[in-house]
């Protein structure tokens, strides 16, 4: 029997169980070695998917009209703020914010939960912004997503897409060009207490599997100043959440970069990598790709002894149903737990691939910010329910078989 076998039973034992606990809380999640386990000992690895595009809105991926009218004073749109920032520029504050939460109640509704769980998911990553906390309801609509999954047996993860200050100059922090985080001690100790914070709301809640203390935290200049950051944040939260799993990502800085848990005092740890290949020519080159670190990784993983989490991964350009579920043998294989980037695509421009499991029928009709009414964008974005969209053929089968 190989390694995939061996971690192939629990893994389906655990995902059957869960079944029985929608009704309740679901068991709470430990780091036993290399395995998050459940409290009777059983590994169990986390299969999802992100929730992408619904509390940080990823213009590319989603069906938002992005350039201004011919002379208009208003700026392209590039991301969260740029976004709201034109709604409410137009339309005026109270507007946007009727807007904007009409597009968090359409993008993800409860019955995505059952979909996903019927589809044989047993999680969901749901990235959100530092600033979400600071909206009135804002917290509330961050247990209100909890507690939807939990109902349908879905444990969360809670992924910090954008820190105080921005953690690398992407868009998906929610605001492009910033990468302030590692350069304002003000916007750390922010950071420190945002997750105390969280650590008090969530920290006894066992449907959150685990905090995801910053996502792909790749503009910090060097691997020391990423580890006294991660090494302040630890610290705060386990104030608060003494228990909760807590994921450390690299930010593309390389496993081999992060910290040893045993020399930083850190418990209840486990490493997060995101895996990606736009270069690759054929289906084949992902499969090839990822066979070429497994060694490594798994030797730094048993050396840190702590479980492995690949948060996001997906398989464009070229991928295919059959490269899907060859990635996804070879990863739980390797007994790591992972969620696919993503949940829903519905790009103003049409198709887009496998990006999404699920997928606009037809070529949307794009939410007009500069021009559209605010019961225009509404009506609009009830369009985007996903019950309007397709599986990608062959996609979830590929995976979950």
């Amino acid at each position: 029997m190989n390694n995939g076998d061996t971690k192939m039973i629990p893994t389906l034992l655990s995902f059957a169980s869960l079944a029985s606990c929608a009704a309740g809380p679901l068991p709470a999640l430990q780091v036993h070695g290399t395995d998050l386990v459940t409290p009777d000992g059983q590994p169990i690895l986390l299969r999802g998917v992100n929730l992408g595009g619904w509390l940080v809105e990823e213009i590319w991926m989603t069906p938002w009209q992005d350039v201004p009218p011919a002379r208009s004073a208003l700026p392209k749109i590039e991301d969260h703020v740029s976004l709201w920032g034109v709604v409410e520029k137009r339309l005026g504050q109270e507007a946007m914010v009727r807007v904007r939460e009409a597009w968090r109640d359409n993008w993800i509704t409860d019955s995505d939960f059952a979909r996903i769980r019927a589809d044989g998911f047993n999680h969901v990553r749901i990235p959100f912004l530092d600033t979400l906390l600071a909206e009135p309801g804002g917290m509330a609509r961050l247990h209100r997503a909890v507690g939807d999954a939990a109902k349908h047996g879905l444990y969360s993860i809670l992924d910090l897409h954008g820190a105080p200050g921005g953690q690398s100059g992407e868009h998906h922090t929610g605001q492009a060009n910033r990468n302030r985080l590692w350069f304002d001690v003000g916007n750390i100790t922010k950071l420190e207490e945002l997750w105390a914070t969280l650590g008090r709301e969530f920290g006894s809640d066992s449907n959150v599997a685990a905090f995801d203390l910053m996502n792909e935290p790749m503009g910090a200049p060097n691997p020391a100043m990423l580890a006294i950051v991660y090494d302040r944040v630890y610290r705060a939260v386990r104030k608060t959440a003494p228990k909760k799993v807590l994921l450390i990502e690299d930010g593309y800085k390389g496993f081999d970069t992060t910290v040893h848990p045993n020399l930083a005092g850190w418990t209840n740890v486990a490493y997060s990598l995101h895996i990606y290949n736009f270069d690759a020519k054929t289906p084949g080159d992902h499969l090839s790709a990822l066979k070429s670190h497994d060694k490594k990784d798994k030797e730094l993983q048993e050396y840190r002894q702590t479980p492995l989490y690949i948060g996001e991964w997906n398989l464009e350009p070229q991928g295919t149903p059959q490269a899907m579920h060859d990635v996804t043998l070879e990863m739980e294989s390797n007994g790591w737990s992972w969620a696919m980037w993503t949940y829903k695509t519905d790009a103003k421009d049409g198709a887009m691939g496998q990006w999404g499991l699920y997928r606009r029928t037809h070529k949307p009709t794009a939410i007009d910010p500069y021009r559209d009414s605010e019961a225009l964008m509404i009506a609009k974005m009830r369009d985007e329910r996903t019950e309007n969209f397709e599986v990608v053929p062959g996609l979830v089968d590929s995976i979950r078989r």
